[in-house]
């Protein structure tokens, strides 16, 4: 983030600020020396760094989430238990010359709760609540592991139990990353459908929202991944589950995170949906079926995905069509095309567009105006300061 800060040219206006304050005031006030400069210049910059941050996190598209997908290795739950903590504690008497102070050793009782979480094959640790655990270990059977507390006070507590699955439960974590493309997609992402069409769409519940995640039987977190706008497809929750089996398997080593688009559109929707989703996430491979909503036969098909494979993106237009889209083979044909041919392209390549990530120019003049005020206030403080101190100990000496 703080590369993207200082690569815009409003962190260097604003640095300006202090710098011109403070060197006004060394040469007009005998009263205002180095260390206040100093102290200006520090303040400017922890202020333009978190309000630029801030800005930048909640006002633009920079911070966006992906989703690793991945499956439960383990159910844990860990016991309540009381520890006892030592401590120090300064306690003094007196006052002035005759002040004394001592250090005195005390301890406490501390209560730690009890709690449920599952670990994921990519080393995610999620919380769950009590009634999932149970579901869990009910099913799947638990064990129990004894923990070493030396500083325990409690009695029969403080414990460990583990269950671990013996069926695949696939999980979708959301974790966040920094989009140079969507912040700066007017260099990237080209707008090719009209604003009113999208809206048309959208109206029409043709575009739908990006997929958000649900918790499972488990309160384990998945992914919707199948979404079919024509409302045609049979067995859409068997796709699904298939899909998810399918995300696990590939998630991890491919680095990939496949949804699948059921519409009725023609081939321009590509564009519609891409412009929308505003490419999908990093790691996304979005497989569009435009069907026949009376056959459900597969009439052209496409993907939106970061790669630089074109050999991928030409098997995704021909590979599907004529199938039905609750066809086996659709999903057999879509893992094979990710495990052989899908290279996700590094977010990296994009940070050259950290330089066209700026704010609005309202934002820019709101930061001014506020660095302008704590300079000013800064520099009435310590001038005010020396003022009212006729002996403080760094004024000049003439």
């Amino acid at each position: 983030m703080f590369g993207i800060i200082i690569a815009n040219f409003g962190f260097w206006i604003n640095c300006l600020i202090p710098i011109i304050f403070g060197l006004y005031l060394l040469y007009t006030k005998n009263e205002y020396f180095l260390q206040e400069f100093g102290i200006q210049v520090g303040a400017t910059i922890l202020y333009v760094s978190i309000i630029f941050t801030l800005l930048f996190s909640y006002t633009t598209d920079l911070a966006d989430t992906e989703y690793w997908n991945g499956k439960v290795t383990s159910f844990e739950y860990y016991e309540e238990w009381t520890e006892e903590v030592t401590y120090t504690e300064e306690q003094c008497s007196g006052s002035g010359n005759n002040r004394t102070c001592r250090t005195v050793t005390k301890t406490r009782e501390d209560y730690h709760s009890p709690y449920w979480m599952y670990i994921t094959s990519n080393g995610e640790e999620q919380t769950i609540d009590q009634g999932a655990y149970l579901n869990a270990s009910s099913k799947f059977g638990s064990s129990k592991i004894e923990l070493e507390r030396s500083d325990k006070v409690s009695y029969n507590d403080g414990d460990k139990y583990i269950s671990y699955p013996n069926v695949i439960i696939p999980t979708a974590i959301p974790h966040s990353f920094t989009n140079y493309v969507t912040a700066a997609k007017g260099n990237v992402i080209h707008v090719k459908v009209p604003e009113q069409d999208i809206k048309q769409l959208e109206k029409d519940k043709k575009l739908v929202k990006y997929p958000s995640t649900y918790l499972g039987f488990y309160q384990e977190s998945r992914l919707d991944r199948v979404i079919d706008t024509t409302k045609s497809i049979s067995n859409i929750s068997v796709i699904g589950e298939n899909l998810n089996i399918i995300s696990y398997k590939l998630g991890f080593t491919k680095q990939v995170n496949p949804i699948i688009y059921i519409t009725d559109e023609d081939r321009s929707f590509k564009d519609a949906l891409s412009q929308y989703w505003s490419k999908a996430k990093k790691n996304d491979v979005v497989l569009i079926l435009g069907i026949d909503k009376s056959t459900g036969i597969i009439q052209w098909s496409d993907c939106i995905a970061w790669t630089n494979n074109t050999d991928f993106e030409v098997d995704c237009k021909n590979k599907f069509q004529g199938l039905k889209a609750n066809d086996p083979k659709v999903l057999a044909i879509f893992e094979e095309l990710i495990r052989t041919e899908f290279v996700r392209k590094p977010m990296k390549e994009f940070e050259y567009l950290k330089e066209n990530i700026t704010l609005e120019w309202y934002y820019q003049v709101l930061i001014v105006l506020g660095n302008i005020a704590l300079t000013w206030f800064i520099s009435w403080k310590v001038l005010n300061r020396y003022s009212n101190n006729s002996n403080y100990g760094f004024r000049r000496k003439y």
